[in-house]
């Protein structure tokens, strides 16, 4: 699963994230309640994350029909099959959410006579009461027949149409996810036990219904209350989780295609199906890519990708992923989608790594998650080459570092808020540490050995010491069980004398973590072991060392250095995960920064020399690199980079970074304009709003004219707050700007877009709020407004914005 960095209603985003307060509170434990405490690898390892149940689940026959929207209900029939894993099983308890109202349980005879069950309903589960014990691996088969009432988005999302509104039309959808399903269905809940099922649901004709495995049969029937059903029969016939259980019902078109024998399907909205094939055009190539990788062919038989309304990003049903509806125009390739770039690739990867090896609890959840994640990295690597694979993951390193500081916690743990990008970036180190061959056997061997199974973390440990012969029992240790990351500050001190560099490198993390209530800690290691590589650049060539790191402390002594060093690269490959503190001369960094090929090592050189406002040298570096860098990501990062430079100094290089071909490099250039400021600033700013060709570049753009010359760009606004453009990115900036200078035009401007998405109206409601009686009067005529969705918007906004005034 990939969860978008907010709700698809990004207004309460973009609104309220200009304050984010955190408060901790400290517990204190005695030390010696903690000694007695297991380690988090002990609790782990030990297997206690994984529930006991005393069946087998084998199959699941799931019947749905007369869905009522407006209810947000419906009517179900679940036939299960298990087998008993205990002697004398008098009783079955499965995961049932307690809004769904049991009518009968029932088991049918060998003489198909049905005859009633007991059963009890505690809380959020179901206890079926057999008529007699069952004896071990005897089969039970039994019917619950329910009718569901949903809390919208608890297991299912009811959306109804909404006449007028475009693009929304009337569906329903499951959210899966690992708790969502028993919400809407009686099943077993946890991941480690495996099934094969049918779904079996009658809809309205109009409406296409998508689910997992193979289409047995879409049967029309009779008209009832008016209107015309038909039935329509998936089954799912190799066993997987049941979390992964799905259905979609709406009106949809399909766009098919192939990979080798495998069909492939794109369910959109009608008015979809024009941009569709471009979006998903890429599945094929991203199946043979992971398929070489991994040696692993695509488990399922067939792979369907259905978009849906106001979903979190994408879940990866088995065989059936369901996405959001967020498909690009032609025009917003030339921003590089994240839909294209991450999502599609990250779902498609969880067909092996969640789907075919699923994690066998939810602390090794990252197993999941991380290897989605990591897999799009290589994807993107495999075809593009190894700055598009270390772009990728350096965005990986920029969400984890933000995550970090919120609460640090290992990647291994019960709802570990890292397992995406810390997943990533700890398999790119892993494949760093066994090399590129060994590593993707290590994989092949976790794959292949777990296939329609579970694992765990100490299984992928397993897989890579049954392919490589390595224990790396001490990885695991620190960067899967542990917590955190090192924190490296680094001195150098040359001895011309000696012809010798020696490197000071001390690890300077903390661990801060407190104990539970129950005296249970998560750990930082105080030292973080590893191999880096270090080069140093001297004018008779360079010299490289590889070092181990193994302690809190240590001096490194590279001999040979005959002349002065140009450069110094700790960690030139980036082999591990980290923050570094190494004061350098300003020209070691310049010229480090044109010559390094990775892009971890090229952003930290940007960063330091950024923070050098006055230095002559760093502004010359990264006004090279700004307008000339050879790959797109270092020339947007110089370009920002320079906003914090003298006009004079920033203008000239950040103009030539503003016709960049790249969108990213010209979207920094403008913004560090809108930062430096000037007569040329806003002309390039103008320029770029009038005729560039890219909907962030002209965000950008107008987010600098608002800044520079919030008079001047009152035009702009207005026209920005009427622009079209993938993912509003336009509006979003006219409304941005529009709050922070109000005026009559701009409030007829939002009130005339109130229909369009969320934030005009939370936008007024905040100037309301602080005594815009303008915004206010808007607010209030649409209190009744036609539009179903636009009193919702409003009421919402009056409610979160007015009435927590005091």
């Amino acid at each position: 699963m990939i969860f978008t960095w907010c709700h698809p209603d990004t207004s309460r985003r973009l609104l309220a994230a200009l304050v984010v307060s955190v408060r901790v509170t400290i517990m204190f434990v005695p030390t010696w309640h903690l000694a007695a405490q297991q380690t988090n690898a002990e609790r782990i390892l030990s297997g206690r994350d994984t529930p006991s149940h005393d069946y087998d689940l084998i199959h699941q026959r799931i019947e749905v029909a007369h869905f009522d929207w407006d209810a947000t209900a419906f009517d179900g029939k679940v036939t299960t099959t298990i087998v008993s894993l205990r002697p004398g099983l008098d009783s079955i308890v499965m995961d049932m959410g307690r809004r769904l109202a049991v009518r009968s349980v029932t088991m049918e005879s060998p003489s198909r006579v049905r005859s009633p069950l007991r059963f009890g309903r505690p809380g959020d589960t179901l206890i079926v009461r057999l008529a007699k014990p069952a004896g071990f691996r005897d089969t039970v088969r039994f019917t619950v027949d329910y009718h569901g009432k949903i809390t919208q988005g608890r297991g299912l999302y009811f959306f109804k149409a909404e006449p007028g509104r475009p693009h929304r039309p009337q569906q329903i959808y499951s959210g899966g996810g690992t708790d969502g399903n028993p919400s809407w269905i009686p099943t077993y809940g946890a991941p480690h036990d495996k099934t094969t099922w049918e779904m079996v649901a009658t809809v309205p004709a109009a409406y296409t219904v998508v689910s997992n495995g193979r289409l047995v049969a879409d049967r029309p029937g009779s008209r009832g209350a008016g209107e015309r059903t038909h039935t329509v029969h998936w089954a799912q016939e190799r066993p997987a989780s049941t979390y992964l259980i799905s259905i979609v019902v709406a009106p949809l078109k399909k766009v098919t295609d192939h990979w080798r024998d495998v069909p492939l399907e794109y369910y959109v909205y009608p008015e979809d199906v024009p941009v569709a094939r471009r979006l998903f055009g890429i599945t094929p190539d991203v199946m043979e890519t992971y398929t070489r990788l991994t040696g692993v062919k695509y488990p399922w038989s067939r792979y369907a990708q259905t978009t849906v309304a106001d979903f979190v990003g994408g879940m990866e049903n088995v065989g059936a992923t369901t996405l959001v509806d967020w498909l690009p125009d032609s025009r917003a390739y030339r921003d590089r989608p994240w839909y294209q770039h991450t999502l599609i690739p990250h779902e498609l990867a969880h067909q092996w790594f969640g789907n075919l090896v699923t994690t066998e609890n939810w602390v090794n959840y990252w197993l999941n998650e991380g290897t989605a994640e990591f897999m799009a990295g290589q994807y993107w690597g495999s075809k593009l080459g190894r700055s598009a694979e270390d772009e990728f993951y350096l965005d990986e390193y920029r969400q984890y570092l933000a995550l970090d500081i919120r609460r640090r916690v290992p990647l291994a743990s019960y709802n570990s808020n890292n397992v995406y990008a810390k997943g990533a970036l700890v398999l790119e180190m892993l494949k760093k540490q066994l090399g590129r061959e060994r590593f993707w056997a290590a994989i092949n061997r976790y794959l292949t050995k777990n296939a329609w199974g579970n694992a765990t973390s100490d299984g992928l440990r397993r897989a890579v010491l049954d392919a490589t012969g390595q224990n790396l029992d001490w990885f695991w240790s620190q960067w899967v069980y542990q917590a955190g990351h090192p924190d490296f500050v680094v001195t150098a001190a040359y001895d011309s004398a000696a012809g010798a560099l020696a490197l000071t490198v001390r690890q300077t993390q903390v661990d801060t973590s407190r104990a539970d209530s129950t005296g249970f800690r998560f750990t930082t290691p105080l030292v973080f072991r590893g191999v880096v590589s270090i080069k140093v650049g001297t004018s008779r060539g360079d010299l490289r060392k590889q070092v181990e790191l193994d302690r809190r402390e240590q001096l490194i002594r590279i001999a040979g250095v005959k002349s002065p060093p140009t450069m110094v690269v700790f960690d030139e490959n980036n082999a591990m995960l980290k923050s570094l503190t190494f004061e350098q001369p300003t020209r070691w960094l310049a010229a480090q920064l044109p010559r390094d090929p990775d892009l971890w090592n090229r952003s930290w050189v940007i960063e330091q020399l950024g923070r050098r406002t006055g230095d002559s040298l760093a502004a010359a570096a990264l006004a090279r690199a700004a307008r000339s860098a050879d790959y797109s990501l270092t020339r947007a990062q110089a370009a920002a980079a320079l906003r914090g430079f003298p006009e004079a100094v920033a203008v000239p290089p950040l103009e030539a970074a503003a016709r960049d071909t790249s969108s990213a490099v010209r979207e920094a250039a403008i913004a560090a304009l809108g930062g430096v400021g000037g007569e040329r600033a806003v002309a390039a700013a103008r320029a770029a709003w009038k005729s560039d060709s890219s909907y962030e570049v002209r965000a950008s753009a107008l987010t600098a004219l608002a800044r520079l010359d919030s008079t001047g760009a009152k035009g702009a606004v207005l026209a920005g707050l009427a622009a079209a453009s993938y993912r509003d990115v336009i509006q979003n900036a006219a409304i941005a700007a529009a709050a922070e200078s109000p005026d009559s035009a701009t409030i007829d401007g939002l009130e005339k877009i109130l229909g369009q998405q969320p934030l005009p109206a939370l936008v007024l409601a905040d100037l309301a709020s602080k005594g815009d009686t303008r915004a206010l009067t808007a607010l209030v005529r649409h209190k009744d407004d036609t539009r179903v969705w636009v009193r919702r918007w409003v009421q919402d906004a009056i409610e979160q914005e007015l009435e927590k005034t005091p």
